[in-house]
């Protein structure tokens, strides 16, 4: 979950650089804002659901 500061050009950065650490230890990276996780909370999940889905 992310706050607004994932919007700026510095954590975004820093934010690809700790995905790619993560998908090399072979975790998958789902990102939501704060405000998609407060007010479509159902669609976030659903989200989340499809992609543990596809995994098993």
């Amino acid at each position: 979950m992310d706050g607004s500061q994932h919007k700026e050009t510095y954590q975004e950065q820093k934010d690809a650089q700790r995905d790619i650490y993560l998908k090399n230890e072979g975790l998958y990276i789902l990102r939501f804002n704060n405000l998609q996780v407060l007010q479509e909370l159902d669609s976030v999940m659903e989200v989340i659901y499809q992609a543990v889905k596809e995994r098993l």
